[in-house]
């Protein structure tokens, strides 16, 4: 770890201890990380590699490169001490103690030697079976940031050998180059295989070594852990997972880990602090959409009900920014993937019994790390919660509770643009309700809420009883205002990924050249002008 991955690494190291790992050690690569370490009596050791940051860090970049080999780096200067080794990235959350893999998954017996994560969003296994990956050889997508390592003669040589391809691989990184490695004269099933049954342990690296693949479902990345709940559908308990295949990069990550509820925040984050929140209208699924075939059908009918779903936490997050309160994400929901590279059917390849719609992760819809920064280039920062909050046993009773939860509700009921009426418990929950008079200003509105600032600590905005999203919340009184906030919305959305380019059936087909990717908007209907106006969304230059 570095100091940059600090927070990554608590995360990791609370993960650990908590579930009663204590042989672990960390390699601290820059001074700052080592003396943190040592102040907390943490055991660690020195990895220094001061040539990576004069390299450059981007993406590509030679120092980049050179990050990525970091493990390979560290498992050939400690291989020679002749532990098992378990190698793992410090953007994973471990669950279980994973030693007794060894013993385990022992069908090669001490011939075995590795054991790699799967970097795929399927398992061959049947429910049940948490075994090794069924019929797996070197050429599955094995991932580096998790595996295990029998210590003998073999891993000994393999470990130096791969240290050593790093410069007979100059274009890529760790993982890449492993593959290339590792698939060379492979492929022979290991002689405990039973006849007839595809072999779970293959050759691999010259035939020198034996190598497993730990199941998508039992090592765990964030898609099959979030979206597909990989182990739960397989019946299986996983032992780790890693936040691979998320985006917007370390904001992306530690977003996703909140969303698992998985990440650890110092105790004001739950407890500090006034919220509104708000209750999507949600489209209703067709009945029949898991059996659509046609890709664009779906994306279309995905984005269209997306945008929908922004415009609606748009007006509560003007609101939030108005009232200065923050923000809890509500429940979105996705009726399409985010792939980098393209869907099919809306979903990975891999993953097509995966029923829709699933709860949208922060990283699918944002960029996490847009929420709060640069305000005088980027606008009115935003502080956002994720949608688990009042569901997290972090999140203190004075929070979450029901009284401490007023539902505010726009209603046409009320005539007057000055009154408000309190129903005790007419919200949906039981608890307390408010109406309000639709289509007001915050300079209008504060007002009226002033009586329940201090009593409630979240504001939930319902759009029932209302014919849009706009009729709920005007906006604010200061064109100024309403600028700095737009600019936050355009800059913290991500894009949608990806149709199928350069095929007959896609792009082409349905006109939409040039849209592959296409960016989210949150203002997709209307957006605040200031001084209580709106504009209409320009159909001109629609985005989905």
């Amino acid at each position: 770890m570095n100091e940059a991955q600090w927070e990554f690494a608590f995360n990791w190291r609370h993960h650990v201890q908590k579930v009663g790992i204590d042989y672990y050690v960390v390699a601290a690569t820059d001074a700052p990380t080592s003396r943190r370490l040592a102040e907390m009596g943490e055991a660690c050791f020195e990895q220094m590699d001061e040539e990576t940051q004069k390299l450059g860090l981007a993406w590509g970049q030679e120092g980049w490169r050179r990050m990525t080999w970091s493990k390979v780096f560290l498992v050939d200067s400690v291989v020679d001490f002749g532990f098992n080794l378990v190698i793992s990235d410090v953007d994973a959350v471990w669950f279980r103690d994973p030693l007794p893999l060894f013993a385990e998954h022992a069908a090669a017996g001490k011939e075995q030697h590795l054991l790699f994560s799967h970097d795929g969003t399927s398992s061959r296994n049947p429910p049940g079976d948490g075994g090794l990956e069924v019929g797996a050889s070197p050429y599955y997508s094995f991932n580096t940031g998790i595996y295990l390592l029998r210590n003998n003669a073999a891993t000994r040589e393999w470990a130096h050998a791969y240290r050593a391809f790093y410069d007979k691989c100059p274009n890529g990184h760790d993982q890449s180059c492993a593959y290339e490695m590792m698939r060379t004269q492979v492929g022979e099933p290991h002689p405990a295989t039973p006849p007839g049954k595809q072999p779970r342990v293959s050759s691999a690296w010259h035939n020198k070594v034996w190598m497993g693949i730990l199941p998508a479902s039992v090592a765990m990345s964030a898609h099959t852990a979030f979206l597909q709940r990989l182990a739960k559908v397989k019946k299986v308990q996983p032992y780790v997972v890693h936040m691979t295949w998320t985006y917007n990069g370390i904001p992306g990550k530690r977003s996703r880990l909140r969303d698992m509820g998985l990440w650890v925040d110092p105790p004001q984050y739950y407890s500090n602090g006034s919220f509104v929140t708000v209750d999507l209208q949600l489209p209703e699924s067709p009945s029949d959409f898991n059996r659509w075939n046609e890709n664009e059908d779906l994306i279309s009918f995905h984005l269209d009900t997306i945008h929908h779903q922004l415009q609606q936490a748009y007006v509560g997050m003007a609101l939030a920014v108005a009232s200065g309160r923050g923000f809890i994400l509500p429940k979105f929901m996705c009726w399409c993937e985010k792939i980098w590279y393209s869907v099919v059917r809306c979903r990975t390849a891999e993953a097509q019994d995966m029923p829709l719609p699933v709860a949208c992760p922060q990283d699918y819809l944002f960029q996490p790390g847009n929420y709060d920064d640069a305000p005088e280039q980027h606008g009115t920062p935003l502080s956002i919660r994720e949608a688990g909050f009042l569901q997290n046993k972090h999140t203190p009773a004075e929070v979450k509770a029901r009284d401490s939860v007023l539902t505010i509700q726009p209603s046409a009921e009320l005539t007057c643009c000055d009154c408000v009426k309190e129903q005790p418990a007419g919200a949906p929950s039981g608890g307390p309700l408010l109406l309000i008079p639709p289509e007001l200003t915050d300079a209008q509105l504060l007002p009226l809420l002033a009586p329940y600032t201090q009593k409630y600590r979240v504001w939930r905005l319902s759009f029932e009883g209302v014919g849009g999203a706009r009729r709920a919340f005007r906006g604010f009184a200061d064109p100024a205002a309403a600028q700095a906030f737009n600019r936050r919305m355009e800059h913290m959305t991500t894009n949608f990924c990806c149709r199928r380019a350069g095929r007959a059936e896609e792009s082409p087909r349905y006109h939409k050249d040039g849209q592959n990717s296409v960016q989210l908007s949150m203002m997709s209907q209307f957006r605040y002008e200031g001084g209580g106006q709106t504009r209409e969304a320009d159909p001109g230059v629609a985005l989905w």
